[in-house]
């Protein structure tokens, strides 16, 4: 589960280790690939709890592959009485819906059976004087089904401002959802870089607002890049998670910066979007006054189209490599 979080394989390196016994007797971080701030956390049981720094939490997940039961409503208690958000999930719903199909042939209905599982699970937790149990039914090993995505924009949507930002950004991209949302945060912070960008135009020191822009512009575009899960990294990691190669996901990738990024990318990236007004914004540098500041508008205006293209582009390359992924070959 923790693995399918984070968009990683069993077998990569920092992987959680899986099995079948429960062995965690001491809080274990992983975090998650290219975003160091953002972690999840195996926790121990009820019986360590006690020791537990709550606080330390934004939220907890209480996961169970078979019926909640008393130690299950015990911790949740616990993590009440700590005014702490919880959700239950209930974990590899694959393996109860094939044995319900292996019993029921004859009348088997998938949706009435998803529906008894999370009703039942809902009637037992509150038996447990849990009053409101979120309940999400899901299967690490299918994370296009049942539950998954719904789970991802509760806990995204539960967390205050700042930290929903940082998950949302290190989240795979799951479902179209996930990856609309992402290009509305950046698309709503574009002008901070061209912000920044007019800023260093006004400088009347040649080649100081062109030079600038293109480092600023490579580090932005290259983090948009990984944010949107299309730089080499993010692609091996999702092919070896769904059994297709890199090439395979690659190929559906048809954006100019969504393939690459560099400093000459980028000049011929701006050149494109602004015609001669990137040479314009060099020479009116050399200006006073009026011409700082006419050149600096100029770069403001051609650093937000150029970034606002690539987000929108990106996005699109996304979606075809997350449609790409699920495609059975």
């Amino acid at each position: 589960f923790i693995n399918a979080l984070r968009g990683v394989h069993d077998n990569d390196t920092g992987a959680a280790p899986t099995g079948q016994k429960e062995t965690t007797t001491e809080p274990k971080m992983y975090k998650y690939p290219d975003k160091d701030t953002v972690t999840i956390s195996e926790l121990p049981g009820l019986g360590s709890s006690q020791h537990l720094d709550f606080n330390c939490y934004d939220f907890f997940i209480i996961l169970s592959s078979g019926r909640f039961k008393k130690k299950h409503f015990l911790l949740a208690i616990e993590i009440q009485k700590k005014n702490k958000k919880f959700y239950f999930v209930r974990a590899k719903v694959d393996r109860d819906l094939n044995w319900a199909k292996r019993w029921k042939k004859c009348c088997y209905n998938e949706n009435q059976t998803l529906e008894k599982l999370r009703n039942d699970c809902v009637v037992s937790l509150r038996k447990g004087v849990i009053e409101s149990p979120q309940v999400f039914l899901i299967s690490s090993w299918n994370l296009n089904k049942f539950d998954f995505g719904k789970m991802l924009e509760v806990l995204e949507g539960d967390l205050p401002d700042l930290k929903r930002r940082a998950f949302l950004l290190a989240l795979p991209n799951f479902t179209v959802s996930i990856i609309e949302k992402k290009k509305a945060v950046i698309m709503d912070e574009i002008w901070k870089v061209g912000g920044l960008s007019a800023a260093s135009a006004v400088v009347p020191i040649p080649g100081l607002s062109i030079a600038c822009d293109i480092t600023l512009l490579v580090c932005t575009v290259s983090s948009y890049r990984t944010h949107f899960g299309l730089d080499e990294d993010s692609l091996g990691r999702l092919a070896k998670r769904v059994g297709k190669t890199a090439e395979q996901l690659r190929s559906v990738v048809s954006s100019t910066l969504g393939q690459q990024v560099s400093n000459d990318i980028i000049r011929q990236e701006l050149t494109k979007t602004s015609g001669m007004k990137v040479l314009l914004s060099k020479v009116l540098t050399y200006l006073p006054f009026v011409g700082q500041v006419a050149a600096a508008v100029v770069s403001y205006n051609t650093i937000n189209s150029m970034l606002n293209t690539a987000v929108e582009e990106m996005a699109e390359d996304a979606k075809r490599v997350l449609a790409k992924s699920l495609l059975v070959e």
